[in-house]
C-alpha cells in the first residue's frame, strides 16, 4: 500500500521551471532513496513531499498520520540543551509532561544517546552527537514517516556509516516509511529498499531499481558491487554525479 504518492508535481522559482512531471510512490514500510545529480531539484521535492513548500502542479497523495524531517544541518536551538530540543517539539504538540518525558527517553535510547547527553548544548556535542539529537527530535513525536534530506553529508566517514545504522535500525525495526535524499549512491544502496533517480534537470524519475535483501543485512561487498556495477552498466544512473549549479537541490 502506497502511503505517500507524488503525482506529476512541477515547481518553478522565479519563472525558471525546478521539476515537471515527478511522479513517485513510497509503499509502507519501506525506505526509498531520492538520487540525481546536485542541483537536480531533489532537495526541493522532499520539501513539497512534506507540504514545507507548495507545488506550483501535481497531487500528492500522503497516507500516513504523521511525518519527521531530518535536514543537513541540525538545526537546534543554541540556547536549549539536547533534552529542551527535543522536548520543544513535544510541547507545540501540547502533550503532557509525563509523557513529554517518555518519548525523549525512548528516542534517546534509539538514537544512543546516554542520558548525560541530554544535559549537554549543542556547543557541547560533537557533529555527530548533534545530528542525533536532530534524529531524536524527529523520532520522539512518533512519526510514521520520515523525510531525510540530506542528513549525513557533513559528517566524516565514521559518523556517516554510524549514523546511516541508527536510520536502518530505527525505521526497518519500526516498520516506518521513509524517502531519503542522497547524491551519494553507495548510501542510497545501503540504507533503502528501492532507488528512484531523478532527472538531470527534474524532468521526472528516470527509473527505479530495487536492491537485493532488505537494509541491515546487506554486506559490504555486495553493496559495492552493486553500486559499480549500476555505475558502470546502468544509464539511468550515468548523470548523478553531475552538478549544475542553477538550481538548488
Amino acid at each position: 500500500m502506497s502511503v505517500l504518492r507524488l503525482q506529476n508535481i512541477g515547481h518553478a522559482y522565479l519563472g525558471r521551471t525546478i521539476l515537471s512531471g515527478v511522479t513517485l510512490d513510497v509503499q509502507a514500510g519501506e525506505i526509498v532513496a531520492l538520487v540525481g545529480p546536485s542541483g537536480c531539484g531533489k532537495s526541493t521535492l522532499a520539501l513539497i513531499a512534506a507540504g514545507l513548500v507548495e507545488a506550483k502542479e501535481g497531487r500528492i497523495t500522503r497516507g500516513y498520520l504523521r511525518h519527521g524531517m531530518i535536514f543537513q544541518d541540525p538545526a537546534l536551538l543554541p540556547w536549549a540543551t539536547a533534552q529542551g530540543n527535543i522536548d520543544y517539539v513535544l510541547r507545540l504538540a501540547g502533550l503532557p509532561r509525563k509523557e513529554r518525558m517518555r518519548r525523549i527517553a525512548q528516542a534517546a535510547v534509539q538514537v544512543a544517546l546516554e542520558m548525560e547527553d541530554l544535559d549537554k548544548f549543542p556547543v557541547e556535542l560533537s557533529g555527530g552527537m548533534r545530528q542525533r539529537v536532530a534524529i531524536a527530535r524527529a523520532l520522539a513525536i512518533e512519526p510514521d514517516f520520515l523525510f531525510f534530506d540530506e542528513p549525513f553529508t557533513a559528517l566524516d566517514v565514521a559518523l556517516r556509516r554510524r549514523m546511516q545504522d541508527v536510520l536502518i535500525e530505527t525505521c526497518t525495526g519500526g516498520q516506518r516509511a521513509g524517502l531519503f535524499i542522497t547524491h551519494d549512491l553507495q548510501e542510497a544502496a545501503r540504507i533503502s529498499h528501492r532507488i528512484a533517480v531523478l532527472d538531470a534537470r527534474g524532468a521526472g524519475i528516470l527509473g527505479e531499481r530495487v536492491l537485493p535483501d532488505t537494509p541491515g543485512r546487506r554486506e559490504d561487498a555486495e553493496v559495492f558491487t552493486w553500486v559499480q556495477d549500476a555505475l558502470r552498466s546502468d544509464p539511468i544512473f550515468r548523470h548523478i554525479h553531475d552538478v549544475d549549479e542553477r538550481q538548488i537541490g
